[in-house]
């Protein structure tokens, strides 16, 4: 096991011997030219000294303005900025042009053409004095070119207080950061957002429905930042080919940028969000003027190639193929009109870098699993709603025993002995964006081959058998958006299976309107048919939201033959359910408490039956200083109520009188090192149910950062369903359940585009049962026989997983990744398996033990035109 850490102890030796962050400017440095003032049309918050006269456009620049850049007032500026709708109606940034040839992004802010364009206006505090001017200065300047936008940013701090950690693309730690917001089509609705930290890593996102955020959108663009004797200062270059908008002769952007200052915990912003208010992008400044420049072609061509070699398999492993596959494809995308962007992958290698965490489910849901390809995440907002009618984990899944078409043989049932490693994705296309101003559209389809198993039966006879059919998955999304809080839009998703085997179709209409300001409401109604039954959903709510006050309200139902996990992901049906909630918050810090709030929820939910599914109540405390300590306490219950699904299809079973209360302590997440301390207590009838948890978060230099977390999961006697009995009975047995998993991670930033982490996760879990019974009435448990069921019902997972990922961006958009697996496992299905709470992990040197070890090498080349 010890040679599974290697990669650990690699992330150590590089980052203790990584010593410089970025570039160190040169002794004797010339000090800044005078900068160019703000381009803008209204008085700058918080000047109080005439700004100097522009300097004269140098080679490279052309000045776009055709008015003074700043007017000033007789009267004494105001105390504090102005911020809201004042600020968005008035301030408008004037854009210059510049010549793509008279920059390089290399983090310097001092060449002559960046010191012709105009500075914005300054920034405005957010957090965590709101409205107040900041404590450090930023400047910053917007250009534009033919090919792009260009931004610089000097940020004014003491550099021995300049945090400059090296990050993966997508993964900043605590450090500062800056951050630029576009809005290029200025419909106040969907934009993207690019940010840079001091040492140059990236990230960013794409923003939606005016305030919600995209983080797994990749885009392709440059930035670069360095340290200097008065702070850091940063560069960024968006192309256009990156961004998608319409063509016009004349062109306004929303724009927003902001800054935060890591060892003040101080966030600012162009023009802040007021507080209380929805909405993000809609604050955007209008940047006007730009002229001459064209969408981007948007054609990019990703071919790929990779390797997949297993060198080492479980006794017990599914998996027969060959143990060195390659593989080959290519993604396409191309810019069909304004941001309309067609995708289509043929082959394409949906090989997952990272790897799930280890779980044993104990209850009666599948457990939901995040999606981490790179097809399904970008522009995946589009077909996101209120439930949850698209889960793309469902498309290439990996094929499963239980699910293979076995035939009895005479009164025999085989066992499947062998599996295909995965399911082909033939081809997958997708279509998203704004066919017009105001209309959005989503359309994606895929086709996947049939897997197939291999059946064995007592007397040696093996046989082919089907675990999937050729299926098609479809979706397709329409949205009408009169705002960035206001849209209504329809959705249909379908499966076609092949074979014989069930389709599965479910559509729905949704909207959400703003009104009054404060105010927001959305709803959904979906109808589905699984292939055998029709049903029914509706989901609608209300909240409102003020400096100090919200306010919710919401109401879901399900009918009982309600099913569209057939390409959705849904826990439940049969249910009707209430939720309110009211919560409590400070606008500004009140002595040393920076942010302090409590909230109160209720929930109440009854089946169709009449079966009351919920009497909740909950109350949450979170309290955080202005140095960034913090705590918050939780404490709840819910009076007896059904479970319809403990038992598997059987009578429902009354859930005891239950109580928890629990809380959560951290240090500051912007110091070198960080804890984390969380428990809870509970208890169901008297039956106790602790938790607890503790993370330790290193970063002994700036290129490093090791993470070490544990937590351990108790429950003592409460009864749980085990089995089903010959009389068709539920049996359950008191289950004591002990589950303790530790986890280190380790993120080793060589450069901004080369980094190398690793995943390692020790898991245990035991779930023994004594004290059987019978449940006769959901409130009648009656003992039985133990005998048949001591030993039988018990379960229990030991597993070590190490996932490491060397992940190489040689130039922007293409990568090369290394990947290398580990996996140990024994399960309670072993005879050697150990149930002992202490010593637990003893399992994975047991003989007979599984492991497997897995290397992915992967190449993605972009070719843009």
């Amino acid at each position: 096991m010890l040679a599974q850490l290697l990669p650990v102890w690699v992330l150590v030796a590089w980052g203790l011997s990584a010593r410089v962050v970025g570039p160190v400017p040169a002794a004797g440095a010339a000090a800044p030219a005078p900068a160019a003032g703000p381009a803008v049309d209204k008085l700058a918050p918080g000047a109080s000294a005439p700004l100097p006269t522009p300097p004269s456009p140098r080679a490279g620049v052309q000045d776009m303005s055709q008015a003074p850049l700043w007017v000033r007032p007789t009267s004494a500026p105001p105390l504090r900025p102005i911020v809201g709708k004042a600020r968005v109606r008035d301030f408008k940034l004037r854009s210059t042009r510049i010549d793509d040839g008279a920059i390089d992004i290399d983090g310097r802010t001092s060449e002559p053409a960046w010191l012709a364009v105009p500075l914005l206006p300054d920034l405005v505090q957010f957090e965590p004095r709101y409205g107040y001017a900041p404590t450090h200065e930023t400047r910053v300047r917007i250009a534009y070119g033919s090919k792009g936008i260009y931004v610089a940013f000097d940020c004014q701090d003491d550099p021995k207080h300049v945090r400059a950690g090296v990050f993966r693309k997508d993964q900043l730690g605590p450090s500062d950061i800056v951050w630029l917001e576009l809005d290029p089509n200025n419909n106040d609705t969907t934009g993207y957002s690019f940010a840079l930290n001091a040492s140059g890593s990236q990230e960013d996102s794409q923003l939606f429905r005016d305030d919600s955020e995209e983080f797994l959108w990749d885009g392709v663009w440059k930035g670069a930042a360095r340290l200097t004797d008065t702070g850091w200062s940063a560069e960024m270059f968006i192309p256009w080919s990156t961004i998608r908008f319409t063509a016009r002769d004349e062109y306004t952007f929303g724009v927003n940028v902001g800054r935060w200052i890591n060892h003040d915990g101080e966030t600012q912003i162009l023009s802040p969000t007021p507080q209380g208010l929805p909405g993000r992008i809609s604050w955007a400044l209008d940047y006007t003027g730009v002229k001459d420049i064209q969408p981007g072609l948007n054609l990019e061509l990703r071919p790929f190639f990779s390797l997949r070699g297993v060198p080492r398999r479980g006794d017990d492993s599914l998996d027969r193929s060959f143990p060195l596959l390659p593989n080959g494809g290519f993604d396409l995308k191309y810019g069909l009109r304004g941001n309309l962007t067609l995708d289509l992958a043929v082959n394409p290698d949906f090989g997952q870098a990272e790897v799930d965490p280890a779980v044993l489910n104990l209850g009666p849901f599948e457990v939901y699993f995040p999606e981490r390809r790179t097809f399904f995440l970008e522009s995946k907002e589009i077909f996101e709603t209120r439930f949850q009618l698209f889960y793309s984990r469902r498309v290439g899944r990996i094929p499963r025993a239980g699910l293979a078409d076995q035939t009895p043989r005479g009164e025999e049932t085989g066992e499947v002995v062998a599996l295909d490693p995965l399911t082909r994705i033939f081809g997958a296309l997708r279509v998203t964006g704004q066919v017009k101003p105001g209309w959005s559209l989503g359309v994606l389809t895929a086709n996947t081959g049939a897997s197939f198993g291999v059946e064995r039966f007592s007397d040696g006879l093996e046989r082919r058998v089907t675990v999937d059919p050729i299926s098609q998955y479809s979706v397709v999304r329409v949205r009408r958006e009169f705002d960035g809080q206001t849209s209504i839009g329809a959705l249909v998703t379908g499966v076609v299976r092949g074979g014989g085997e069930p389709s599965a179709f479910t559509g729905g209409i949704d909207y959400r309107i703003r009104f009054r300001e404060r105010w927001r409401h959305s709803a959904q109604i979906i109808g589905t048919h699984n292939g055998r039954r029709e049903g029914m959903g509706a989901v609608a709510d209300i909240n409102r939201t003020s400096k100090n006050l919200s306010m919710g309200a919401a109401f879901e139902t399900l009918t009982p033959h309600a099913d569209f996990n057939d390409l959705g992901y849904m826990r439940f049906n049969n249910f009707i359910d209430g939720k309110a909630n009211v919560g409590v918050f400070n606008a500004q810090p009140v002595g040393n408490i920076r942010r302090m709030a409590a909230t109160v929820s209720t929930q109440v939910a009854s089946s169709y039956q009449g079966y009351l599914l919920q009497k909740q109540l909950h109350l949450d405390l979170n309290l955080t200083t202005l140095k960034l300590w913090g705590t918050s306490m939780n404490a709840g219950g819910h009076l007896p109520q059904y479970d319809l699904y403990e038992t598997r299809g059987g009578i429902p079973y009354l859930v005891p009188f239950h109580w928890w209360i629990g809380g959560t302590y951290w240090s500051p997440d912007n110091k070198k090192v960080v804890g984390v301390f969380n428990w809870a207590y509970g208890e169901q009838n008297g039956r106790p149910g602790p938790d607890y948890g503790v993370e330790l978060r290193l970063r002994p230099v700036p290129r490093l950062e090791l993470t070490l977390r544990g937590d351990l999961n108790l429950s003592f006697g409460r009864p749980r369903w085990t089995t089903t009995n010959e009389l068709d009975e539920a049996v359950f047995g008191r289950a004591y359940v002990t589950q303790y998993i530790g986890v280190l991670r380790g993120t080793l930033g060589i450069l901004p585009n080369l980094t190398l982490q690793t995943f390692n996760q020790l898991y245990f879990l035991s779930a023994r049962h004594t004290d059987f019974f019978v449940l006769q009435r959901p409130d009648v448990l009656v003992p039985v026989n133990p005998a048949p069921y001591v030993g039988e019902v018990d379960q229990g997972l030991t597993s070590f997983i190490s996932n490491s990922i060397l992940r190489w961006e040689y130039r922007p958009g293409s990568f090369l990744f290394f990947v290398y697996t580990h996996r140990t496992v024994l399960t309670d299905f072993s005879p050697r398996f150990s149930y002992r709470p202490i010593g637990g992990f003893s399992n994975l040197v047991t003989p007979g033990v599984a492991n497997e070890d897995i290397l992915f090498l992967k190449l993605q080349h972009m070719f843009g035109l």
